[in-house]
């Protein structure tokens, strides 16, 4: 089950993509199976967004395989890709169709930093005795129709694979024991920065210089739910730039673990349905190889990024363009 934003004519879905690269608007065709199949205290606004779709639970993951059900024996019967009141619920890509990042507007984003081995071993540095999270806005997001913006402020910037998790379950003081109960799925996350301005020589850390600048992180191209992801220790992930291959691995290498991450975030932080926790990158990041230009990101690359069980996120890298005077 991949779930997704997408926009078509300028109308926003949410919905998913099946198995034959069909998007179906979950919100149209929600309704009309429950105007089929009328339950008790049905509440079809769940599906609304990605947002709503996480707050309820394990039983929108259910009812989603009930509606793919429904819509397969309708299609058998000779059905037209619409619900009962007109409204068209079946899109092909071919329409136009541009994916959008699967983030709520509003969530918070946390990233882990120093979250794996190898990524610490190619600094020199410690394992960390607790988890080091640093915040993204969402100027700093995009979809998977959309570029990178390679910032002329920044002289070397880097992009790193990531494993994300997306929160579907309000709450605060987790414990870890209980921290899984809080996830939706799972995504992947392209954090892409400016090791130059993160680490300036006269001046202490800069995580907003470093890794806030517009568009600069991507997530996508859906959500997969927990369920059908199942145990994420170990998923092979893996990073192409140009088509090389520049991060290879899995999140074995990750040093702490969802149920860490939640229980400590969550001691001072409210998580929300739809906030994201990216889990940080793997080693083989080209910040740490300054002087050697094969490895900047220039625009005009493609940046390829797969993980096990949820798919691939593919974005081109674009030179920002100024503002007129």
């Amino acid at each position: 089950m991949k779930l997704v934003h997408f926009v078509l004519a300028d109308q926003f879905h949410f919905g998913m993509v099946t198995d034959a690269n069909e998007y179906i608007d979950l919100d149209t065709a929600c309704r009309d199976y429950f105007g089929v199949n009328p339950i008790k205290g049905a509440d079809p606004s769940r599906f609304r967004d990605m947002r709503a779709f996480f707050a309820g639970g394990a039983e929108s993951v259910e009812i989603t395989k009930k509606i793919l059900e429904y819509i397969e024996r309708r299609r058998r019967a000779g059905w037209t890709p619409r619900a009962a009141t007109g409204a068209r619920l079946l899109f092909q890509p071919a329409e136009g169709i541009r994916l959008l990042a699967p983030v709520v507007n509003g969530a918070k984003i946390y990233c882990l930093a120093a979250n794996s081995k190898s990524h610490l071993a190619e600094q020199n540095k410690p394992i960390p005795s607790h988890p080091y999270l640093f915040t993204r806005f969402f100027n700093s997001l995009v979809g998977p129709s959309e570029p990178l913006i390679l910032h002329d402020a920044g002289k070397f910037p880097d992009v790193e694979v990531e494993l994300a998790a997306i929160i579907g379950k309000r709450g605060k003081h987790i414990p870890a024991g209980q921290a899984i109960d809080h996830v939706a799925g799972y995504t992947i996350s392209l954090d892409m920065g400016y090791r130059d301005l993160q680490y300036p020589p006269d001046s202490a850390v800069d995580w907003v210089m470093g890794k806030g600048f517009d568009s600069t992180m991507a997530v996508g191209p859906w959500v997969v739910p927990k369920e059908e992801v199942g145990e994420v220790y170990p998923l092979k992930m893996e990073l192409k730039v140009g088509g090389t291959v520049r991060q290879s691995g899995t999140t074995d290498d990750y040093v702490f673990r969802l149920p860490q991450i939640l229980e400590h975030l969550s001691r001072g932080v409210t998580l929300e349905p739809g906030d994201v926790i990216s889990l940080g990158s793997l080693g083989g990041t080209p910040g740490f190889e300054f002087g050697k230009e094969s490895r900047r990101l220039k625009a005009g690359e493609q940046v390829e990024a797969s993980i096990e069980k949820i798919g691939r996120l593919v974005i081109p890298l674009k030179a920002e363009v100024p503002p007129p005077p």
